[in-house]
């Protein structure tokens, strides 16, 4: 089991490059705005954790297992609390075995953006060459925490959406927009000005 996962993961993992190229074809890009219409016309059923202030938002789905996923955190610090875009992140548990523990670790924290930093500051790779973030599994996942999780899970497969991050928000003109994989600087900073 844990060879068949790994596996998945890697496959996963090869996707997660394979997207900013394939959302780059037009056919590949009505599909994308077609996904995010549908993530944001359900985004109520998301949990999500909260950085910055402001009435624009940006949502991310994100593992807290992965490299990608800490790779835009990283990218993004320069911008949160800035142009009034929030941001706001959404625990998905699904590359490893412990990314559903430290999911609801994060959301199970008294101050969740605290936990979400200790977990993207302290992100490694561990001796055995396998990424993780810094926050340590919750030893009991509470049936809301799970309950949230799996509301999160749900909204993200019921898009069909692969990889992580995805990164999802509605333009000026009211258009719903997303992009798999970590934007380019260029392309983050245009997100960030046309996000509504």
């Amino acid at each position: 089991m844990s060879q068949l996962f790994s596996a998945h993961r890697r496959t996963s993992l090869r996707i997660l490059g394979a997207g900013p190229l394939l959302l780059a074809m037009p056919a590949a890009h009505a599909q994308s705005a077609k996904q995010a219409e549908g993530v944001l016309a359900n985004i109520a059923k998301a949990t999500f954790i909260t950085e910055g202030t402001g009435q624009r938002a940006l949502y991310i789905f994100f593992d807290p297992n992965c490299p990608f996923c800490h790779e835009l955190y990283k990218k993004l610090r320069a911008f949160v609390g800035k142009d009034g875009v929030q941001f706001r992140w959404i625990p998905l548990g699904m590359l490893t075995a412990s990314s559903l523990p430290k999911a609801a670790a994060i959301l199970q924290a008294p101050d969740p953006i605290k936990a979400f930093y200790k977990n993207e500051n302290d992100y490694d790779f561990a001796a055995n060459g396998q990424p993780g973030g810094g926050i340590e599994p919750a030893e009991t996942i509470s049936p809301k925490s799970r309950e949230a999780l799996a509301a999160n899970l749900a909204l993200y497969n019921s898009q069909k959406l692969f990889g992580v991050p995805v990164v999802v928000w509605r333009k000026a003109d009211g258009r719903a927009d997303m992009m798999i994989g970590v934007p380019s600087d260029a392309q983050i900073k245009s997100i960030l000005k046309e996000v509504r």
